[in-house]
């Protein structure tokens, strides 16, 4: 049984800016979304709502997962229960190493399941193998003089640490080479069989490889389905 993300009508505002207005669209586990448009289109900024951050209002319309209403829901609540944001530029948390941080975490997303320590640390480091960390960096504060390439990295040890129903995705390819970026690929062929995606990104080549379900075109606030298999011709139309 799939699990279900929903986004019924939903307008956003940011302080006193309108952002976006009447956006529907439906995400099931297994299947990747991509969604397109113009820098200050409101890509980022509904990506952020789903996942609760407090910037952003909705003026009207629901969040719904598996049909039980998540506007009221905090963002470690919603987290909790399976929805999971990569930011473009995580903050950085001096004095918490990334070990800590990971475990405390985990600690939280799954409080019916005690973390023994050393199984924590096996399935962490070959975790960080996976997505091309050295061991030494889990002793590192988190995002801490990371560069760009790790920060993303710690994201996607973080989505295949904590398999997430609902995986938001801001630009996580951006800026990496070719081997960081076939890593991005890799890490969600492997979690969409049990994750919804929504991916917010601005390289065609990129999106291109995803196995892309669904695919929007986000212009001055509204949302247009098209067809995965138009990509460069909904490209064309961004301005």
């Amino acid at each position: 049984m799939h699990d279900v993300l929903t986004v019924e009508g939903a307008t956003l505002t940011k302080g006193t800016q309108s952002i976006l207005k009447d956006i529907h669209f439906q995400v099931q586990t297994g299947e990747v979304h991509a969604i397109i448009g113009p820098n200050g289109s409101g890509k980022s900024s509904l990506l952020k709502s789903i996942a609760g951050h407090p910037s952003y209002a909705l003026t009207s319309g629901t969040f719904y997962l598996n049909q039980q209403p998540i506007n009221k829901w905090a963002p470690d609540k919603r987290a909790q229960n399976g929805i999971f944001l990569a930011f473009q530029s995580p903050n950085a948390i001096e004095g918490v190493t990334v070990a800590n941080f990971l475990r405390t975490a985990l600690r939280f997303h799954k409080p019916e399941q005690k973390v023994n320590a050393t199984q924590f640390y096996q399935d962490l480091y070959a975790l960080l193998e996976q997505v091309g960390l050295p061991k030494d960096f889990t002793s590192r504060s988190v995002h801490c003089n990371f560069s760009g390439g790790e920060q993303k990295r710690l994201e996607l040890l973080q989505l295949l640490l904590f398999k997430p129903k609902f995986a938001l995705l801001d630009e996580l390819d951006s800026g990496l080479d070719l081997q960081a970026r076939e890593t991005v690929l890799q890490t969600i062929r492997t979690l969409q069989p049990h994750t919804g995606f929504i991916i917010v990104s601005h390289a065609m080549d990129f999106l291109h490889q995803l196995p892309l379900t669904h695919l929007y075109l986000l212009q001055k606030g509204s949302l247009v389905t098209k067809n995965p298999s138009d990509l460069d011709a909904v490209a064309s139309l961004i301005k």
